[in-house]
């Protein structure tokens, strides 16, 4: 991933207004964010310092300075030796915990005032840096960093565009492949294995072919049961390229839809619709909610309205802020939308649609080239 230097002035920015003389980031996400370096594992030990008006220092192992290779980062890299046997998890040892205290002494802030990351702390870290740095101040920084990552530069929207692209090639192979009798794990398969051939990330690759009751859930795994020609099916796909994650998913029906079973997915497409016209900078969320879930009135309730109705996206599949009722964000230029409407009747099954959209200066811009209406 690119990483800008506009980048890190907005962050140097942000430190500033927060009166945080240095910040401390262990979340790979975030720290992917702060110097473009992606982990190739999740759980890996990956740590980065910020101090004003300097590049970020990136802590990492030994063992993974050395797979770095020719990777574009914009940071100084501090490998440190892991050997710890302790009983620690290896991103919690005590020698990575020492190479922390010893990065910050080194930019002389040892006692200034410490941004931290206090969701993604346990409490036994946190007891630990400040026994170790006695004379610092400490302050959660976390939603100042949500806010900083709303707002997407061009080599990240470049990155969600590619990511959008693997995912349109999920649902197509999707539609050529799924029939009647065959299994949801089967197609779900083949599908995932045309992402990956198509550069997609193993991290963040899903493609659930659902039907009947487990497409109400977003989080259902496709199981060995057949697919049916008087269901609705959701073909639902997410897969990230380079960190960053697209979704995209469509309803279709194997054979005849019923009346009250189209009647549903129609519901569902002009909420999508609705959300989707009202895509403009000053906007809330809580009005795009609003007028999402008055389409709905009268065909599907409050509660077969499945919320968040979108979220943003980057590098979690899953951002601040999402559209759901009584928020209060206001959209901005840069910010990039996953618009997910889902709607579920036990007696008719479940529908979703969802898209990627980049809000600009004059409304919104949609990254799908699929067509929506295909029950």
């Amino acid at each position: 991933m690119l990483f800008t230097s506009q980048r890190l002035d907005r962050v140097h920015h942000s430190m500033q207004h927060e009166e945080v003389d240095l910040l401390l980031i262990t979340r790979t996400q975030d720290v992917q964010y702060l110097t473009g370096y992606q982990a190739q594992k999740k759980y890996l030990p990956t740590a980065c310092i910020v101090s004003a008006n300097d590049i970020p220092r990136l802590l990492i192992s030994e063992m993974q300075s050395e797979l770095l290779g020719q990777n574009s980062v914009m940071s100084e890299i501090r490998p440190f030796t892991n050997n710890d046997t302790d009983t620690w998890y290896p991103q919690h040892s005590t020698a990575f915990w020492d190479h922390v205290v010893s990065e910050i002494a080194a930019t002389g802030m040892q006692s200034g005032m410490i941004g931290l990351q206090l969701e993604w702390l346990s409490v036994r870290e946190f007891e630990r840096l400040k026994a170790a740095l006695p004379e610092a101040g400490f302050k959660d920084f976390s939603s100042s960093l949500w806010k900083l990552r709303q707002i997407k530069d061009p080599s990240e929207i470049d990155m969600i565009s590619n990511a959008v692209r693997i995912a349109e090639i999920g649902i197509m192979t999707a539609l050529e492949i799924v029939s009647p009798e065959k299994s949801e794990i089967d197609v779900s398969i083949e599908v995932e294995s045309a992402m990956r051939n198509a550069g997609g990330h193993l991290r963040g690759i899903r493609a659930a072919i659902l039907s009947g009751k487990s497409a109400r859930f977003p989080i259902a795994t496709p199981g060995p049961q057949r697919l049916s020609d008087d269901e609705l099916v959701v073909i639902d796909i997410t897969v990230s390229h380079r960190g960053y994650f697209a979704e995209v998913a469509r309803t279709i029906h194997l054979g005849k839809p019923s009346k009250m079973q189209n009647e549903m997915f129609q519901t569902n497409l002009r909420v999508f619709e609705a959300i989707q016209q009202h895509l403009a900078p000053g906007v809330l969320v809580d009005e795009l909610a609003q007028n999402a879930v008055s389409v709905a009135e009268g065909v599907c309730s409050h509660r077969n309205i499945l919320q968040p109705l979108g979220s943003s996206i980057g590098l979690d599949l899953r951002e601040p802020p999402h559209i759901l009722l009584g928020g209060q964000t206001t959209l901005r230029p840069g910010m990039v939308f996953s618009i997910h409407p889902s709607c579920y009747d036990p007696s008719l099954g479940g529908s979703k649609i969802a898209d990627v959209v980049f809000i600009t200066e004059d409304g919104y811009e949609s990254s799908n080239t699929l067509a929506r209406d295909i029950v």
